[in-house]
């Protein structure tokens, strides 16, 4: 997508958190909260802050490299 590594960093962490939001509206519009997707999608969430609070990490200790404008 030729965007920065800031935006990258940023766009990969909200993608997943709002493809989990996205999970638990369809499962309790579409399917009326069955119980076994409703659990499925809720642990995706809770999978998704705690992947999301790892990578955020991972990225406050790397170090952003300048770009490089030719």
């Amino acid at each position: 997508m030729k965007i920065n590594q800031q935006d990258t960093r940023s766009v990969t962490i909200e993608t997943g958190i709002q493809n989990s939001g996205l999970g638990l509206l369809i499962v309790f519009t579409v399917f009326n909260g069955q119980g076994g997707m409703a659990l499925i999608a809720a642990w995706w969430g809770i999978w998704h802050i705690i992947s999301g609070f790892a990578i955020s990490r991972y990225f406050a200790y790397k170090t952003i490299e300048p770009v490089v404008v030719k």
